[in-house]
């Protein structure tokens, strides 16, 4: 027989407390018909998920606070501020608790010291740098949490399908025992009636012997009523499995454990998808990529904190399970059969009767019976009786009885409980080893991949905050990713005149050039006498002070051409160009 263990780790998850709303403690034996440890398994699995409101609570003060990284900041960033300042202090002391609040906070701490050098009005070079280099980071992280999730993926696969093994092979036992019971009726049954009526009426006939004729007789009431007895004990042994399908039940098993598989797949694979063009995103520094994958490790996110919920529940059931498998598939499993019988065969307590049993010996008694008055009557019939068909009767019931004995040795076989351990073994051994560590891999990959998509949607919403196209100006946004060749950088405009009359900051163009000189000569005309007027006759000055020996040497003046010729800068400004009109 085929022993069997509870494994490590089923015994470590199996102590977890199990605790109802009232945080007691409640029976921790497998029992998923039971409300209350249902609602235990609830309770375990709301620990994720509170996890998860923290931290969109966290990141929508996170995001409420970069309103208030601007120059001008409206009134209610300080009241923002003052709440987040309570977030940090609350993660502060909750990070004392459980190691993952340290890491977590760590991060975001991290993140927000980012953040801070970003925030004065004259970035450092190296602030987007940095984001860009953590962002990949914590990508690469990720891509490898998402690996071990697609590994322990593949693994509960494979331990569910060596399970469907097994349980096909206990399917074509149960099968192998409705059959054998049913030639076995049919042996004792429908196909021994017209033996006997015929060796019936072959004995009816009279002979002086009547000594003999009593044995014959007594042989032939012994077989009749033996046959009958072996036909209903080979009906008692089918009438119970009749309703047991577990070829229909595997096949099911079979297409559920597919669908989780395929959508298992897709979903970590997704995820790796929103890691990968993350860092397609950062390289880049594409600010609208940045944007929506924002928002796509946002919904990352939310899935691996549900994903570690659904599978906090699924392993500590199964650890649960794992410690008693016979029991929980007698007690649980979709059957009709006694759950007694059920946990023989599958326990294999050999100390206990079943039911099957007890009528496959009686069956056996039976048919024993059965050939020792047939035995009598092939033997002494013939020596009184003159009838030609008698032989073909009693070779009938020979040919029915022969059948009927391998009925019996094919159940003697399938009916014996250390076949169906040796088939259940295997079974709860890859569920309760190799399935179960592979939950526990997804969960940890889950639970990982759930803190560093925290850290990139903080990491990548300050990126995309701070890359603002429309400040095309700045050297360091426009650079490309880890550039060191000052050649890359755009180059600066040169400064402008500190007296330049344009008040939006563009340089100045022709139409505003000639304007501005019109203004000035009229200014000029009513301000100065007619020397002075005729001295400016050739120069008109531009600029807000009074006309003098600076202004009369021509480092802001636009000078009137002769013979009516359009004026232009002087030789100390910028000469206009044909991109400066627009």
């Amino acid at each position: 027989m085929s022993e069997y263990s509870p494994p490590r780790l089923s015994r470590l998850l199996h102590a977890l407390p199990h605790i109802n709303v009232t945080l007691h403690r409640v029976n921790d034996t497998f029992a998923p018909n039971s409300p209350v440890y249902v609602e235990s398994l609830g309770i375990l699995a709301s620990i994720p998920g509170a996890w998860l409101i923290l931290t969109l609570l966290v990141l929508l003060v996170y995001l409420l606070s970069r309103c208030c990284d601007r120059k001008q900041r409206p009134p209610h960033c300080i009241t923002a501020l003052k709440v987040r300042t309570s977030v940090f202090q609350g993660l502060g002391i909750l990070a004392s608790i459980p190691g993952a609040w340290l890491i977590l906070t760590l991060l975001v701490l991290l993140v927000y010291l980012l953040s801070r050098c970003c925030d004065r009005k004259q970035r450092p070079p190296h602030c987007i740098t940095a984001l860009k280099v953590t962002l990949m980071i914590l990508s690469v992280l990720c891509c490898g949490a998402i690996g071990v999730g697609l590994f322990g993926n593949d693994d509960l696969h494979n331990a569910v399908l060596q399970s469907i093994q097994a349980g096909n092979q206990l399917a074509a036992l149960v099968n192998t025992v409705k059959n054998q019971s049913s030639i076995l009726e049919e042996a004792m049954g429908s196909r021994a009636r017209a033996p006997l009526t015929r060796l019936a009426d072959a004995l009816d006939a009279p002979v002086a012997n009547q000594t003999a004729l009593g044995t014959l007789l007594r042989a032939l009431s012994s077989l009749r009523n033996n046959a009958t007895i072996a036909a209903a004990a080979a009906d008692n042994l089918r009438r119970p499995l009749v309703a047991l399908n577990l070829d229909d039940f595997m096949k099911r098993v079979w297409v559920w454990e597919a669908m989780r598989w395929a959508g298992g797949m897709a979903g970590w694979c997704l995820g790796g998808a929103v890691c990968v063009a993350l860092l397609a995103a950062a390289a880049r520094r594409s600010r609208r990529a940045l944007v929506l994958l924002a928002v796509g490790a946002l919904c990352a996110l939310v899935a691996c904190w549900l994903a570690a919920a659904l599978l906090t529940c699924a392993a500590v059931a199964l650890a649960d399970a794992c410690q008693d498998p016979a029991s929980a598939v007698a007690q649980h499993a979709p059957h009709r059969l006694p759950p007694d019988m059920v946990h023989y065969y599958l326990a294999c307590v050999v100390s206990r009767e079943n039911v099957l049993t007890s009528e496959q010996r009686s069956s056996h008694r039976a048919v024993v019976a059965v050939r020792q008055a047939l035995g009598t009557l092939a033997h002494q019939a013939p020596l009184l009786f003159n009838d030609p068909g008698l032989q073909p009767a009693l070779g009938a019931l020979g040919a029915g009885t022969g059948e009927a004995e391998r009925a019996l040795a094919a159940l003697n076989g399938a009916l014996e409980c250390r076949t169906a351990r040796a088939h259940f073994a295997p079974a709860a051994r890859a569920l309760c080893d190799a399935g179960l560590q592979a939950l526990t891999l997804q969960l940890v990959a889950a639970v990982a991949a759930g803190f560093l998509f925290t850290a990139i949607v903080l990491v990548d919403s300050h990126a995309w905050i701070y890359i603002n196209t429309k400040r095309a100006g700045t050297g360091e946004e426009r650079a490309p990713f880890l550039s060191v060749n000052s050649s890359s950088t755009l180059p600066r405009p040169p400064p402008r005149a500190p007296a330049a009359p344009a008040t939006n900051g563009n340089p100045p163009s022709y139409s505003a050039a000639v304007q501005l000189m019109e203004l000035a000569t009229e200014r000029t005309s009513f301000s100065i006498p007619a020397t002075g007027r005729a001295r400016l006759s050739g120069t008109a000055t531009l600029g807000r002070g009074a006309p003098g020996p600076a202004a009369a040497g021509g480092a802001h003046t636009l000078a009137r051409a002769p013979h009516g010729k359009y004026a232009t800068l002087s030789k100390q400004c910028k000469t206009l160009e044909a991109n400066d009109f627009y």
